[in-house]
């Protein structure tokens, strides 16, 4: 399954560029010769791996992969670093932000497998700018994103992700880490999709819940429409920020009454079945239930945090 998400409750703007290009204009298409000398050292640097005679490479199925992302643009990698962690590969540039980025990988992958389990890494693709990001995501829409996770690859938007602060970048990586470690072959519904990845990113950001609720405790506070429904897929094209929010604090109020592996369990169980049948299976609860309840948790954490 090809999972698509974002987070953007912690990016301001990052809209991308007018008049965007499309893959077969010239930007996208041949390739001059200096452009494929400079792209085959930077398939040279990710087949570079143990000798012979060294233990097998953990990172085999992560390089290949990476390699058919650079193959598949190669004009986009004229120059582009290559940074490896312990379970990611990062392409792109500037080679700072992705050194940088491996490092985030590391300490997200850990805590995605610490909530989750076992966990393959990921890929990370840094383009140089919006439009780059826009051709390497589609279809998944990257508007107002930091980075977007799609095809079992996490595709940064640069410019946006610069703005973030390093607790942000943190949270982010982790969320969209997330968002590939948990990719199954059935859908789950948006609500406990996107919860459950900011569960996951915002777990050691050690930030009150009024702040990364921010829009949706200004919305309860000044008596706008808010927390009637656990949010569907029409939430988060209208209203973004909140129905985020709205998913995060259902799955947290999920890990505080149940506990973290009664979350995880039901996650695990949405990817098999109907989400009805796995909020019965393993919350005892009916999804009027489970909303009422989260109503009135959300309400109190909003109030006195």
């Amino acid at each position: 399954m090809t999972v698509t998400s974002g987070v953007p409750v912690v990016v301001p703007g990052g809209r991308a560029e007018a008049g965007r290009r499309r893959p077969g204009d010239p930007s996208h298409g041949a390739v001059r010769p200096r452009r494929v000398a400079a792209v085959a050292v930077a398939l040279a640097a990710l087949l570079a791996g143990p000798g012979a005679a060294a233990a097998p490479d953990p990172l085999l199925a992560l390089r290949l992969d990476a390699r058919a992302a650079v193959r598949e643009h190669p004009g986009m990698w004229t120059g582009a670093s290559v940074a490896r962690g312990a379970r990611a590969v990062v392409v792109g540039s500037p080679r700072p932000l992705v050194a940088e980025i491996a490092a985030l990988a590391d300490r997200a992958g850990r805590t995605v497998t610490r909530i989750w389990g076992g966990y393959g890494g990921a890929v990370v693709l840094v383009p140089r700018g919006a439009e780059q990001t826009a051709v390497l995501a589609a279809p998944a829409k990257v508007d107002g994103l930091a980075a977007v996770a799609t095809g079992g690859r996490v595709i940064v938007q640069p410019a946006a992700f610069a703005r973030l602060s390093a607790t942000g970048r943190l949270v982010v990586v982790t969320h969209e880490l997330t968002h590939v470690a948990t990719a199954g072959p059935r859908a789950v519904p948006k609500w406990l999709m996107e919860g459950f990845a900011d569960y996951v990113g915002y777990l050691d950001s050690g930030l009150p819940v009024r702040t990364v609720a921010a829009e949706l405790a200004a919305d309860v506070a000044a008596g706008r429409p808010a927390l009637r429904e656990l949010p569907g897929p029409g939430d988060f094209a209208a209203r973004p920020a909140q129905a985020y929010e709205e998913a995060w604090l259902a799955c947290r109020y999920i890990a505080a009454r149940f506990g973290e592996r009664r979350l995880v369990a039901l996650y695990r169980a949405a990817r098999r079945e109907e989400i009805g049948a796995a909020l019965r299976e393993v919350l005892g609860l009916t999804a009027g239930r489970l909303t009422l309840e989260w109503r009135a948790y959300a309400r109190g954490q909003l109030a006195r945090s």
